[in-house]
């Protein structure tokens, strides 16, 4: 009798847990929302800068545009010189432009403050689900630059932003991989793969998402579930020895803030990242 009792309580305590676990991963993670803050510093002749870093938002049916309310807040809080989308912005806007409100998107992501610009890429679900039809447009009404292959050179800060076309579904320039001038780049992907493909002069850092820290991270089920353009990379910070490019190449891939394919995030709680870059101290 004791060991039928035993295996009872044993059989309780393993459904409660599992039932906590599911409630955490399903109602609250999801709603949490933090600031990263790195710190990079460059060999490189460049001005202190501080960016502010945010993607896959995935608004939708899983993550309803009212998040952006306390994404913006927080991004307001951090008094950035840059901010920096990575892409997919709306999980399917085929499937759900009728419960979202666009309006409301347009007017919170107009109110980001950054004192020397904001700029975006695409990501694979802003090509997908028929968002590449307003992707473009609504962002630049929010005041946002979208980058397609693009270089804006940051002469405040004596850095060149670099910004890539989706690499899964848009037509990312390979020839834009190959940075000539010897200064510090800023390279946003939203796929961390392309950080492999850098070669050429200078110092890079990268910025990319795409991967949601695997939105749950369970240890040999993570890295069965990150997405095609992941590569080997999971989340956090990358040095050149991880990435193995042709040029010194470091990479933060966030997990992201949204949802996508189910509903739940478990150990990758919507991020936020700031990073100050910097001069080394000679």
């Amino acid at each position: 009798m004791k060991k039928k009792r035993k295996i009872k309580e044993l059989v309780i305590l393993l459904a409660a847990a599992v039932l906590a676990v599911f409630c955490y991963s399903r109602y609250m993670e999801p709603e949490m929302l933090i600031v990263k803050e790195i710190f990079v510093e460059t060999d490189m002749d460049i001005e202190t800068c501080r960016a502010v870093f945010f993607t896959d938002t995935h608004f939708g049916e899983l993550y309803d545009e009212k998040h952006v309310k306390k994404i913006v807040d927080m991004i307001n809080g951090r008094e950035a010189d840059i901010v920096v989308f990575g892409g997919d912005l709306i999980d399917n806007y085929g499937r759900d432009k009728e419960i979202l409100d666009m309006d409301y998107l347009r007017d919170a992501l107009g109110r980001i403050k950054a004192k020397e610009g904001k700029y975006a890429v695409f990501g694979n679900h802003d090509y997908g689900g028929g968002a590449f039809s307003i992707y473009e447009e609504l962002l630049a009404q929010c005041g946002f630059q979208v980058l397609v292959n693009d270089c804006v050179v940051l002469e405040k800060y004596k850095m060149e932003l670099i910004g890539f076309d989706d690499y899964l579904l848009g037509q990312m320039d390979s020839d834009l991989c190959c940075v000539q001038k010897d200064r510090f780049h800023l390279i946003v992907a939203h796929e961390p793969v392309i950080s492999g493909f850098i070669e050429g002069a200078g110092d890079n850092f990268v910025l990319a998402g795409h991967t949601h820290g695997g939105q749950v991270s369970i240890p040999y089920f993570t890295k069965k579930q990150i997405p095609t353009g992941s590569g080997a990379f999971v989340k956090g910070l990358y040095e050149a020895s991880d990435i193995g490019a042709k040029a010194p190449v470091r990479m933060y891939v966030s997990s992201g803030i949204g949802l996508t394919k189910y509903p739940f995030r478990f150990m990758n709680v919507p991020e936020i990242i700031e990073i100050n870059f910097s001069k080394k101290a000679s």
